[in-house]
This record gives structure tokens, sequence and C-alpha cells, in this order.
């Protein structure tokens, strides 16, 4: 297939795409394929350093690209955020909202969350979400654009995630706030549908975290590289092209629905646990919690 019939069938070039969480990881990958397929690119993130690098790599596909730094739990970084890129890039026909991630919470018994436990994922995945597709939502039909909204999940929404609660919560919140939205938005044109990642090796793609660099965390990824049947972690640049599909018009009549590309594993009953933690709270309880 030519690079022009490949061109046609995605219909996204010229297009502009706003990415966020585009520093590293799935985001970044998804960046670099929409510019693969003609789009160009804002990249927003709060890692300014990692941005700039993908605004680069984007560059040199000969498509133009913006960085923007947006902490996307603000109402007004998100505003301006869409400002600026409507600004210097014009109207936004694609916006994947990839920002999203256990972020500064620790797994932990769920009896023990504290207020705070609970309100960072939640704000940091759900609220974030939230927040950017009634921008982009807004932007879109105001501008008259056939919009294109990408959310991401988790599989933690899908299946129990023990010790990560909160963050399964958030992302289940994420996938129906997906399909609910889907439908209010489907008579401006507006689609909106969500990729629901598994586990991935993000460090392949960008920026190392200093998660993965723990030793709990590795013997995590290598359980669930172990326990899914195609035997392997996804790469980002394998699901950024499930996000590449939903935002381009081979899923045109696509519309909330959870795309998961996670290597089977929520078909099994051999995901890991993220951890098996006894709660503090039910110390010196006798019969409380197992070890």
């Amino acid at each position: 297939m030519s690079t022009d019939h490949a061109a046609e069938l995605f219909g996204l070039t010229d297009a502009v795409a706003l990415v966020t969480g585009g520093a590293g990881g799935i985001p970044k990958a998804t960046a670099i394929a929409l510019a693969k397929a003609g789009a160009h690119v804002a990249v927003a993130d709060i890692a300014d350093e990692f941005t700039a690098q993908t605004v680069e790599e984007i560059e040199a596909l000969g498509r133009r690209a913006i960085g923007l730094h947006a902490d996307v739990r603000s109402p007004e970084n998100v505003r301006a955020m869409i400002e600026e890129t409507r600004r210097r890039l014009g109207p936004i026909t694609v916006a994947v909202n990839g920002v999203g991630s256990l972020g500064a919470a620790t797994p932990k018994s769920f009896l023990d969350f504290t207020i705070d436990d609970w309100n960072g994922p939640v704000e940091l995945n759900l609220t974030s979400t939230m927040l950017c597709m009634q921008a982009e939502a807004i932007a879109m039909i105001e501008d008259g654009v056939p919009g294109r909204i990408v959310n991401f999940g988790s599989t933690s929404g899908l299946v129990s995630a023990p010790s990560v609660s909160h963050y399964g919560a958030a992302n289940a919140g994420v996938i129906h706030l997906t399909k609910s939205v889907a439908l209010e938005l489907a008579s401006y044109n507006v689609r909106v549908n969500c990729v629901v990642p598994g586990t991935h090796d993000i460090n392949r793609a960008g920026r190392e975290t200093p998660t993965s660099k723990r030793p709990e965390q590795a013997e995590f990824l290598r359980k669930a590289a172990a326990a899914t049947p195609l035997q392997r972690l996804g790469l980002a640049e394998e699901t950024a092209g499930v996000a590449l599909f939903l935002a381009s018009d081979l899923s045109s009549y696509m519309t909330g629905h959870a795309v998961v590309s996670d290597g089977g594993i929520v078909h099994t009953t051999q995901r890991p646990p993220v951890g098996a933690l006894k709660p503090l709270a039910l110390s010196g309880i006798g019969g409380g919690g197992h070890d």
C-alpha cells in the first residue's frame, strides 16, 4: 500500500492532535504514531525536558509540534493548554488524554487508605480526564470539527486489583465516563473511546520512572509477563497503534467503546496482584487479614 493510500485511510493528514502525558510511555508513542500518520501534534506534560524530546522527534518527521507545560488536574491549566494549541496549531481534531498512573501513591491495603491516598489516583486519572474531555469537546464543537477523543484507562479498572483499589476505581470511572460522555457528544459529531492497556514495558518508550527500579515492581513485571497469554509485556508502540486506530477514520463508526490491549491477560485468572498487604488497621486484632 502506498503512503498516500495509508494516509487516506487514517484521515489525519494535517489534522491537529493534542496528547497529554506525551513526555513518555504509551502517550509519547501515540504522539509519534499520530505524527507518522500525518498529524501536527501538541504535546502536554509537566516533564518539560522529556516533552521537548518528544517535540523534536515529531519535528524530525516533518510535522509541526509544540510542547506545553500543563498539569491537567488544574482546570486553569487545561483551558490554557487548549487555547494555546488552537492558537498555535489550529482547531483540535484529535485529543488523546494519556495522563494517568498510580502517581505518588504506593500500594496499600484498602483499610489503611487516608483521604489523600484516595484522592491522589482519582484526581490524576479520573478528574484529569473529565477536565480535559470537557474543555476539548467544547473547543471541537465551537470550531465545528468532527472530533475524536481518546482516553486511556487501565485493566485495573476492569478486573480486581488488590492494594491499588483506589487506582482501579479511578480507571473504572474513566471507562464509564467514556461511555456516558460518548452518548452526550454523539449529536455534535464528536466520538469518544478509551484504550485500556495491560502491563507494558514503558522504559522502552521514553522516560524511566522511579517505580520501575523498585525490586517489588520488577518482580510484579516479571510475574505479569509470565502470566500473560502472549508471554510478554506490551510495548508502548503496540498500544499506541490502538489509540491511533481510535483517533483515525478507520474507527469512524465507533464511539463509547473501551478497547483492551493487554496480551489477553484479562481472560485468565493469572493476573498477579500488585501487592497482598496485611492491613495495618487490623494490627492486634486476632484473625485479621492474611500475610
